[in-house]
């Protein structure tokens, strides 16, 4: 179960499984996790690469 948070943050990088690369997460979002920690999630910013990605940032 998550919680959507309200909090935003700038820009959040991240590895992206798909085309194996590191970049901005766009349209990303901060889910608070059920064990409490909150994640980014959103898509790959490579162009052609339709990839999700999420990563915990605390």
């Amino acid at each position: 179960m998550s919680v959507w948070l309200d909090r935003t943050m700038s820009s959040v990088n991240g590895f992206c499984l798909k085309c194996k690369t590191y970049g901005e997460i766009t349209d990303h979002q901060l889910v608070k996790m059920a064990n409490g920690r909150t994640r980014a999630k959103g898509f790959c910013s490579s162009p052609g690469c339709d990839g999700k990605i999420s990563k915990i940032v605390s």
